[in-house]
């Protein structure tokens, strides 16, 4: 008796496995999941965005996954100019692939980088009767403001790109969102009379590779036999992620007993690097370099508190997903950013750590300030809570398992 025969589900996406960076991590994984009822076709780049090509990869592809993988220009992702002509490129050379594959009942899958492909994507859903589902990882072009592309909501040219973006968004079947703020912003966009399904699925954390260290780590260890506690940043040092801002307050606060270390790359990582070094407080922040998945198990827990931050005016366009490896190493999270955001309401609501606005200056400079290794047993069982919350709420199985469901 012959088997029968499984559905097809495509992805389309920038980055894919070997690649490292979050969104091609995640995909990889959902592909991997969407074996057991599809067959999976990716269609994605030959690139990997971090330079970390020589690492063991994290995991293994499952072998029965199509992939599909174009030439793509490879251009300065930190000039905008360049960034701008690489997404057009980029969307063509993806959907032209596209195009020519997908066929009627098929399932397609798309994360919204390139932000085009969108509303390409959702032209070919008119004409080919293709389930269309995508995983709002950002939300475009609302995400443009506080990126400094765009000016203001009141701009002619965001008017636009709103307008058929929100149409492009109401094409689709299914949408994706990874926080509570994001849904509230994403059904804001649709239109009434055309409404897709907007389910939350947040990003896991990888509870069984990234856990607390039954050990202080070595230079923890030093820092607190002098009295000093560790703030750490981990991830893009870039234009959205308010660290200019953060370090200004840093720096004010001009306390001896804290340091703060960056691993990282991105835009602003020289800029702040001029302005850490011109500071009396250079001693006290560390900048290292970008860092693969293999090394995040260390890297997190060499810190005694883990900084998140949401730029101002990213309320609902994008949940950072390295929280929830935080949680899994067990270490409590200083957030800055909107309250009423996704993060802020979860750190706040499971008590796993500090909660500010970034307009709330004095009250950030006074934490700083007042922060020593006595707060170390209160950080402790901060931690604890969010180690259980990784385990009991944003395991990879419980996540996966919510796409499985969903696609």
């Amino acid at each position: 008796m012959s088997k029968t025969k499984k559905p097809t589900l495509w992805i389309v996406t920038e980055l894919f496995y070997p690649d490292q960076t979050s969104t091609s991590f995640i995909l990889s994984k959902i592909a991997n999941k969407m074996i057991q009822k599809y067959k999976v076709n990716v269609i994605t780049t030959s690139d990997l965005y971090q330079d970390n090509s020589e690492t063991t990869p994290f995991f293994t592809i499952n072998e029965e996954i199509n992939i599909i993988r174009i030439a793509s220009n490879k251009l300065d992702k930190n000039k905008l100019g360049q960034r701008l002509l690489r997404m057009i490129r980029l969307t063509d050379l993806l959907f032209n692939e596209l195009k020519k594959r997908i066929k009627k009942n098929d399932k397609l899958l798309i994360p919204t980088n390139p932000a085009p492909l969108l509303l390409k994507c959702a032209k070919l859903r008119k004409k080919i009767d293709f389930e269309f589902s995508i995983l709002v990882h950002d939300v475009f072009p609302e995400n443009t403001i506080p990126a400094g592309i765009l000016s203001s909501k009141e701009s002619l040219i965001f008017k636009y790109l709103s307008q058929i973006f929100n149409k492009g968004y109401s094409r689709a079947d299914k949408l994706i969102v990874l926080g509570r703020d994001m849904r509230d912003v994403v059904l804001n966009k649709l239109h009434k009379n055309r409404h897709p399904s907007v389910t939350i699925i947040e990003n896991w954390g990888d509870v069984e590779m990234i856990r607390p260290s039954e050990e202080i780590k070595e230079k923890l260890k030093e820092r607190h036999q002098k009295g000093e506690i560790t703030i750490q940043y981990a991830g893009n040092i870039g234009r959205v992620q308010g660290l200019d801002f953060f370090i200004d307050i840093f720096l004010e606060a001009k306390n001896e007993k804290v340091c703060f270390d960056l691993y990282g790359e991105g835009a602003l990582k020289e800029i702040l690097k001029q302005k850490v070094k011109d500071s009396a407080l250079d001693k006290q922040i560390h900048f290292y370099g970008s860092y693969s998945r293999n090394d995040q198990n260390e890297i997190l827990n060499n810190a005694d508190i883990a900084l998140v931050t949401l730029a101002e005016g990213m309320y609902g366009l994008g949940v950072p997903s390295k929280t929830y490896n935080i949680l899994a190493s067990g270490k409590p999270i200083l957030f800055i950013g909107d309250t009423k955001s996704e993060i802020g309401r979860l750190v706040k609501e499971e008590n796993i750590g500090f909660v500010f606005e970034a307009k709330e200056q004095k009250e950030i400079l006074e934490f700083l300030s007042g922060l020593n290794s006595t707060h170390l047993p209160e950080l402790s069982e901060m931690g604890k809570n969010a180690r259980l919350l990784a385990e009991d709420k944003f395991s990879e199985d419980i996540i996966l398992d919510k796409f499985f469901q969903t696609i």
